[in-house]
């Protein structure tokens, strides 16, 4: 969804609009922000289940510190996407104001007294939906809950929310491919053998959808897990006899394109197995079917 801000007559228009406009130009522009944020959002995540090594495949298998940590991490890499430093106090420094950086995974987030009166960046994902949201508020005793935990943080309040400024609102972000799919397909893909089984089970069953490379990863298991996709030796040897051929969104650009199976990114595969005649002498062409 479209960035939704707030009413210029709002009081708190001033100091977020600056701030929005400072951080969508260090993103490169809203384009470029809608497509990065929810990427991410996705890296974190996975690099927090950690599946390589800890043969875990949803955030329901990590620990509660780990969940606590993602916040850390989703700060740490929002701060190096959007080349601007730490706050002498919070998390952010945006154009010398000191803005604090809050995620969640449920429905609201916990906001530390040292953030009162100052400028908020919400961040809000849930597995279950894929779906992400991103805004701009500036923490305010009328905008919170009146109790407090036992770190006195306080929660925003449903009419508090109505004072954010949404760069991302319900934005889609890239599936955990393991939480939709059914635990007997999972097992028998993990079951199939080493590395390159696995990923060619798993390209067989997940067709015509974007696979980021670090799901190839989490299959694999080994050293080079993109060896275990290419040819000579890979899975494209052993699924180009079936007619299903994995392409690679980095050297596949073109054969993407024309295929209509984009946009797919560099860090990004996807497999195909094609009944169109056309579709099918184009991959025997470029040598990804037999």
């Amino acid at each position: 969804m479209q960035a939704v801000p707030l009413d210029p007559k709002h009081p708190d228009f001033a100091v977020l609009s600056v701030l929005s406009e400072v951080i969508l130009r260090q993103a490169g522009g809203w384009e470029h922000f809608a497509h990065y944020l929810p990427h991410l959002i996705r890296r974190s995540i996975d690099e927090v289940i950690d599946t390589p090594r800890t043969n875990r495949f949803t955030l329901v298998d990590t620990e509660k510190t780990e969940k606590t940590y993602l916040g850390t991490k989703i700060e740490i890499l929002l701060r190096s996407y959007l080349k601007l430093p730490k706050g002498k106090i919070l998390d952010l420094s945006v154009d010398g104001t000191e803005v604090d950086i809050k995620n969640t995974m449920g429905i609201n987030w916990s906001i530390p007294t040292e953030a009162d009166g100052h400028p908020c960046l919400l961040v809000k994902e849930k597995e279950v939906t894929a779906k992400c949201s991103v805004g701009l508020i500036v923490i305010k005793n009328e905008y919170l809950n009146p109790g407090k935990n036992k770190d006195s943080k306080r929660t925003i309040s449903a009419a508090g929310r109505n004072n954010i400024w949404w760069l991302l609102h319900d934005h889609p972000y890239p599936p955990n491919y393991w939480h939709s799919m059914p635990l007997a397909q999972r097992q028998a893909i993990m079951d199939a053998g080493q590395g390159t089984a696995r990923l060619a089970a798993f390209f067989t069953a997940i067709q015509r959808r974007r696979i980021s490379r670090l799901v190839i990863e989490s299959i694999a298991q080994q050293y080079d897990p993109l060896k275990r996709v290419r040819r000579n030796g890979g899975a494209r040897d052993l699924l180009a006899p079936q007619g299903i051929a994995i392409l690679w969104g980095k050297k596949d650009r073109r054969l993407i394109k024309k295929l209509g199976l984009g946009p797919v990114g560099p860090d990004e595969f996807i497999s195909y197995q094609p009944t169109d005649p056309a579709h099918i002498a184009l991959l025997k062409a470029a040598n990804h079917i037999d």
